[in-house]
């Protein structure tokens, strides 16, 4: 899942993933960023690719506040099958949470429902995944079932170089049950009227808040239905001008609300502005990008105004100083934390933390009165790799069956934390929060995501890392300037991201 989620690095969410994360282990007896990147944002604001955080990535961050934990990502061991098996080979990245889970879960319950199969977990350090995957398919090694957003450029990327197998055929002579997902999820790995991939993982984005900030001042909660026009842009800032105090003193400062994720998209969504042509996500290509727009500008404005002008959120120097307590949020420092949607396993651990606090979600605020659709939402699919004899992709796809049959994605979402996909399965997860949310409450968030978003443009457009570059490199300086200039900023990335894809277009297929 991603690359880069804030501006100040990944490795302090990924910190806070592996603490809280391990936290609900220790406490039950493993969850989602994919590694591909994002645009860095005010107060280490940044993009998550993939479902979110992924569940314990490696953690090495003493912080004060909520419980430490540190552990390094475990690998699998390696099996010796037997001559009477065939292999199959799953690739999977590191992670002390979900390295656990496919050794000691999956790959005995499949050994015991497919005695005939040996299942073989080739994992991978998340960054290492892309180079190796790509060697394996040149060299014609096998290689049957992965996730395209566990590294690499994403789903969209490799559906146009095919590397992966149109699931559809198989789907309709099993007579495979896709009416159990999220209508809307299911639907994201789609396109020219085929299934590519079947979602595993998938959450939207929030306003995480931190209960006991807006108890202490006597504020309240914001709302929990997407359609609640009371909950603009402006209601936002002034809530979290409410909840800030000393921000000019790191030392007793708390932060009322920051904007900490997304792709280019994300911040003009949220006033209702979709910078995409409407063909772009299924088709994978586009003509251009649109952020010179007065939304666009007007949004990013709003950003880079709640650090510098509002002065509600931590510049770069005093995000830094909390990235080292273990973040702003996780730390009890920031009341109001807009991110995407692996804070609700990210910070699960947080509810029962003796050192930690309640905390809720809700729906991101409307910049405009037609932002819809605002939230960008990351899901994460199994595919198949793309011309693989009948009787090995017969094999896969009874390994991608078994994987999301109802049963092993309990369990999966059990072992990590991370969201279902299955609309079943939902309730039983929502339980997770109750000591802090009503879960009826945190079904009303969760799901609005869904029906008021839109997937994440970095698995859907092809070659997706080569635009992210653009924007990082436009953006980071922008966001540590306080006298950046939005428009000029906008103009530039416009420009260069509207040249790239014309060269991506050129290379279509290459």
């Amino acid at each position: 899942m991603p690359r880069t989620w804030h501006k100040l690095t990944r490795s302090s969410s990924a910190a806070i993933s592996s603490i809280f994360v391990l936290l609900l282990i220790a406490a039950c007896g493993s969850g989602g960023a994919s590694t591909t990147g994002g645009t860095a944002g005010p107060a280490g604001g940044g993009a998550a690719a993939g479902g979110g955080a992924a569940p314990g990535e490696t953690a090495t961050l003493a912080i004060q506040g909520p419980t430490a934990v540190t552990q390094k990502p475990t690998g699998v061991p390696e099996v010796t099958c037997q001559s009477n098996q065939k292999p199959l080979v799953w690739m999977v990245r590191n992670g002390p949470v979900e390295n656990p889970w496919e050794a000691n879960i999956v790959r005995p319950a499949f050994q015991k429902a497919k005695p005939d199969i040996c299942l073989r977990v080739l994992s991978i350090n998340q960054d290492d995944i892309a180079v190796k995957r790509e060697a394996m398919i040149a060299a014609g090694e096998q290689l049957d079932v992965w996730s395209t957003n566990w590294g690499g450029d994403g789903f969209a990327s490799d559906r146009a170089r095919g590397l992966i197998t149109d699931l559809t055929p198989l789907i309709d002579r099993d007579k495979f049950d896709t009416a159990r997902f999220i209508p809307s999820v299911w639907k994201i790995y789609q396109s020219e009227g085929k299934q590519w991939g079947i979602p595993f993982l998938t959450t939207g984005s929030y306003v995480y808040y931190n209960k006991k900030m807006f108890d202490d001042a006597k504020v309240a909660y914001p709302p929990v239905d997407w359609d609640d026009t009371s909950w603009t842009w402006d209601k936002y800032v002034a809530t979290a001008k409410q909840l800030t105090k000393n921000a000019g003193d790191i030392n007793k400062a708390q932060f009322g609300g920051n904007y900490a994720f997304q792709n280019l998209e994300g911040p003009p969504m949220l006033f209702g502005h979709f910078i995409w042509p409407e063909d772009a996500y299924t088709t994978g290509f586009a003509d251009k990008v649109s952020v010179t727009d007065e939304k666009s500008v007007k949004a990013f404005q709003s950003m880079h105004d709640l650090v510098y002008k509002d002065k509600v959120a931590p510049d770069p120097a005093a995000s830094q100083a909390l990235d080292a307590l273990g973040g702003a949020f996780a730390s009890g420092r920031l009341a109001m934390n807009m991110s995407g949607g692996w804070g609700h396993w990210s910070y699960k651990g947080l509810i029962d933390d003796p050192n930690g606090f309640c905390w809720g979600a809700a729906p991101l605020p409307m910049g405009s009165p037609d932002a819809k659709n605002r939230a960008v939402i990351y899901t994460d699919p199994w595919v198949i790799t793309r011309n693989m004899k009948t009787d090995e992709q017969d094999r896969a796809w009874e390994f991608v069956k078994f994987l999301v049959s109802p049963e092993q994605a309990a369990a999966y979402t059990k072992a990590t934390g991370t969201p279902p996909t299955q609309t079943k399965l939902l309730d039983d997860y929502y339980q997770q929060f109750k000591k802090c949310m009503k879960p009826e409450d945190m079904k009303k968030v969760f799901e609005g995501a869904f029906t008021h978003g839109r997937e994440s443009s970095n698995h859907l457009i092809v070659k997706w890392d080569s635009l992210n570059q653009i924007w990082t490199n436009n953006l980071d300086p922008y966001w540590s300037d306080p006298n950046g200039n939005t428009a000029q900023m906008l103009k530039a990335i416009e420009d260069q991201t509207n040249q790239q894809l014309q060269q991506i277009k050129a290379t279509k297929g290459k």
